[in-house]
């Protein structure tokens, strides 16, 4: 029987002393009842290094005021700039205190990160229920009306699912934030991480009003940096145009100032419109006049800026129709006609002013006439200098007019009439039946007006006789 029991207790002996391999990854310390550092593994001696603790020295207080409170949970400590977990399990039939560590560092920055994060994170489960918010976040869910355990409002999960990798920028409250939500599998979450841009979008609005006083092509070319601002200019290769309504100042006595103002900014929004679309440069308004350059700051090459600068001015010409229909829904009977002249030329273009205001906008001879021939342009007609006719002539068709004569130049200048783009004009078309005859010829461009009201009324005719 005593053999059978020494036998039990060289076996206890010999469990005790498993617990303590040398091989073990994870740290592994024995101290007695004292706090004294009694052995510890290859793992553990880095642990005593970062204490600066040698074996036969005390373990930090800590050690031996968990043992003496009695607690079963482990014990966090940090360790350098790591951070254990120290299961400590008491052995007192031989007096010692076995220390199992595990470096939790990792887990530890998991919890702590959102706490410490000055901007917001919220957590929410798989299917969307808010789980957490961090301090910075208390407010989020409060404007949504949201309590833990509460679904998201639908625009996260339908953001997440149609854009995974860009951001949500949201209004929430009188703040703006953007929300990058990140899925979490491996802890069946997704972690929501804001930031304020309520700066940025201030900032935002104010460079979409600063917009509104420069053509597109300025405005990207200045806060891209391809344009400096500060006085400076440039011989260039230009094509420029001039734009007018026909008896304007007529109509300025006869129109109330608000119906006045309405009629211009719709004309002269549906005409920028198409100069957007076109890729010209809209130097300035002068009323109801428009100037556009094209060959600055961006450039296609002298011809295709100039063929541009054509198929833009008939596109112009189409919209006439559309706008005078909501004039005279307006109770305007005046018709709206207006005179277009373009020419190409080397202009001199770039920032002019002084110190404290700059314009950006071109000088010189060129657009001197390019002004001249829309002066002398007919009725909705696009009158072109010869420099233009030259550059535009395979792909426009164009008709040859008069020349004219134009101050500060000596000789007469050859103009040409602008009709329509070559592969878009149609054959003629013809029809002929008993009581009804028609001819249409879409090379021809005179009096459209006139024409397109005889077969509105043809057309009112026909509609009565069916």
């Amino acid at each position: 029987m005593e053999q059978k029991k020494s036998i039990e207790v060289l076996q206890n002996k010999i469990d005790v002393l498993t617990k303590f391999p040398d091989h073990n990854p994870n740290p592994v310390l024995k101290m007695d009842l004292k706090g004294t550092s009694l052995y510890s593994n290859t793992a553990g001696l880095n642990i005593l290094n970062a204490w600066g603790i040698e074996l036969g020295e005390s373990l930090p207080g800590p050690f031996l005021e968990h043992v003496a409170s009695g607690s079963s949970e482990p014990l966090e400590y940090p360790v350098g700039a790591s951070v254990f977990l120290f299961h400590i399990v008491s052995v007192p039939q031989f007096e010692f205190v076995n220390i199992y560590g595990t470096d939790i560092t990792a887990k530890v920055a998991l919890v702590k990160f959102p706490e410490q994060n000055p901007n917001p994170v919220l957590k929410t489960s798989m299917d969307w229920k808010l789980l957490y918010a961090n301090s910075s976040a208390q407010f989020i869910p409060q404007e949504l009306g949201l309590k833990l355990g509460d679904s998201f409002p639908d625009v996260f999960p339908e953001h997440f699912l149609q854009h995974k990798s860009s951001p949500l920028e949201l209004e929430i409250g009188s703040r703006f934030f953007s929300f990058h939500i990140v899925q979490v599998p491996e802890f069946d979450c997704f972690n929501i991480y804001g930031t304020d841009i309520t700066a940025a979008k201030d900032n935002e609005q104010i460079m979409l009003k600063l917009a509104k006083y420069f053509s597109p092509q300025v405005y990207e070319s200045i806060f891209s940096g391809d344009l400096e601002v500060k006085i400076q200019s440039k011989r260039k290769q230009l094509t420029v145009f001039f734009s007018d309504i026909k008896g304007f100042s007529e109509l300025t006595e006869r129109l109330e100032p608000e119906l006045l103002t309405t009629i211009v900014t719709d004309y002269l929004t549906a005409m920028t419109n198409i100069v957007v679309k076109y890729g010209g440069t809209v130097d300035k308004y002068i009323g109801d006049a428009i100037m556009v350059f094209f060959g600055d700051p961006h450039t296609q090459g002298p011809k295709k800026d100039a063929v541009l600068c054509a198929k833009m001015a008939l596109e112009m010409k189409g919209k006439l129709w559309e706008i005078r229909k909501q004039w005279h829904a307006l109770g305007i009977a005046q018709p709206l006609d207006i005179r277009i002249g373009i020419h190409s030329d080397i202009c001199t273009v770039g920032n002019f002013g002084s110190l404290d205001r700059l314009d950006y906008t071109t000088i010189g001879n060129g657009v001197n006439l390019a002004s001249r021939l829309e002066s002398n342009a007919s009725t909705n007609q696009i009158l072109i200098s010869e420099d233009t006719y030259m550059l535009i002539k395979d792909e426009i068709l164009c008709h040859k007019k008069d020349e004219i004569l134009v101050k500060n130049i000596k000789h007469p200048i050859q103009t040409y009439e602008v009709k329509g783009v070559k592969e878009e004009l149609s054959e003629p078309i013809s029809s002929k039946k008993e009581g009804f005859s028609l001819f249409l010829d879409p090379s021809c461009s005179e009096d459209v007006e006139q024409k397109r009201r005889a077969l509105e009324e043809a057309l009112r005719v026909l509609n009565r006789m069916s």
